[in-house]
């Protein structure tokens, strides 16, 4: 019948249908006026990683964490899609938090940190690349050059301060959700996060396939130590960026079954649901 259905009906219809029911299952419902906005937001709910949940988690998160926000481009889906308590968003680059506390200074949901995240306090050098989206604490390989261009260019060096999660938050009684975007610098973050991964929930991180910055991490790094160091488990991931024909990074949410008590998508069989380790 579904076959059927979408055979004979208009393509907009079926793709309506589909949007406004990934949306539902990320816990937003469309008003009569944001019918004509569904593509726009569902495309929203994928590009923030609300559709890697299953129905009914991602409407329930009170606490969300954006490290490396940049400009904001992350925040502003979620909050296109989700009503978070208390959303924290942090950056170092001293001109997109300028951006930052534009977008969201009024919100009194929103705090914003101009800091850099790493395993310890101080100061660090970022290096700002000619996109700031590359922006990282460490060099950037010259030979990524040749998949992405001129923009990972290093265009200048700010020193910029530099504090650990455990010390940010310190004052959270849990992290519902932990986005991590800092390229190629996540094994430090995660080593200033030891107390902070105990109450959270979810962890939305980037995962790299390919070394895109000297010493910077890579999948098996942050797999090994959310799964293996925090108990975490994999339990879904975008499908990957490809630069040049080479499969570049993809987002992975990890699960903390200690807070987690049921991670079951019943859109499917019994026999096909994840086994807690």
């Amino acid at each position: 019948m579904k076959r059927f259905l979408k055979f004979i009906l208009p393509n907009g219809l079926v793709d309506f249908i589909r949007d406004r029911r990934k949306l539902r299952e990320a816990g937003r419902k469309l008003s009569t006026a944001e019918i004509f906005s569904s593509r726009r937001l569902a495309i929203e709910a994928d590009m923030c990683g609300l559709t890697l949940f299953p129905p009914g988690h991602a409407e329930n998160l009170r606490y969300v964490v954006d490290v490396g926000a940049n400009v904001g481009q992350w925040s502003g889906m979620l909050l296109n899609c989700i009503r978070p308590e208390k959303l924290i968003i942090v950056e170092p680059i001293p001109d997109a938090f300028a951006v930052l506390q534009k977008t969201f200074g009024n919100n009194p949901a929103v705090d914003l940190h101009n800091a850099a995240i790493g395993e310890r306090e101080g100061v660090a050098k970022l290096k700002v690349t000619r996109h700031t989206t590359g922006a990282s604490l460490l060099q950037p390989r010259a030979e990524m050059r040749a998949l992405v261009g001129e923009n990972w260019e290093v265009a200048a060096e700010v020193e910029v301060q530099m504090t650990t999660l455990d010390r940010l938050l310190a004052f959270l009684p849990e992290v519902s959700l932990l986005k991590i975007d800092v390229q190629g610098y996540e094994k430090p973050v995660l080593a200033g996060a030891k107390q902070t991964l105990t109450k959270t929930k979810f962890v939305l991180i980037e995962l790299n396939f390919m070394p895109q910055y000297d010493g910077g991490s890579w999948l098996g790094d942050i797999h090994e130590t959310l799964t293996r160091d925090s108990g975490f488990f994999l339990a879904n991931a975008t499908a990957p960026l490809v630069l040049n024909g080479r499969a570049s990074m993809c987002d992975g949410l990890y699960v903390n079954p200690n807070l987690v008590q049921e991670w079951i998508d019943h859109r499917f069989p019994t026999t096909c649901n994840p086994v807690k380790p």
